[in-house]
């Protein structure tokens, strides 16, 4: 469940994504500028309507820890963080997501457009950290 608020962005010192609205909503706001996805396509991966992933990349939204859409969010974190635990920098992740993976036989980049997809890019970049916090 999605809360939409009225007031300016979250601001969120610490917190765990896994337990806190706010570190959730925070944490996924920046997986999803770093990942470079657009309202449409967040829509699509959270399986929720533009109004609300506006909301969430707008910093006006909640996300319930616990929730299905909690869930969906916290692929797009735990992908963002093993992104940059595996490749170290914006430019190497955004090259890795837009090459064609032998092993998912696909680009990462098109895999994400769906939940399943989400989930088959983290369970193999996953695979390769060194030091990730799995959830």
């Amino acid at each position: 469940m999605m809360t939409v608020q009225s007031s300016e962005a979250l601001d969120v010192v610490r917190g765990n994504a896994r337990h806190s609205t706010e570190a959730l909503a925070l944490d996924t706001r920046r997986a999803v500028r770093a990942l470079g996805m657009g309202v449409d396509q967040l829509a699509d991966v959270l399986d929720v309507d533009d109004r609300t992933a506006d909301a969430i990349v707008a910093g006006h939204a909640r996300i319930t820890p616990g929730s299905e859409l909690a869930e969906r969010a916290l692929l797009l974190v735990r992908l963002h963080r093993a992104l940059g635990d595996v490749h170290g920098s914006v430019e190497r992740m955004h090259a890795w997501l837009e090459t064609d993976e032998p092993a998912l036989s696909a680009s990462p980049r098109e895999l994400i457009r769906t939940t399943a997809g989400l989930q088959r890019v983290v369970r193999h970049i996953e695979a390769h950290c060194k030091d990730c916090l799995l959830y």
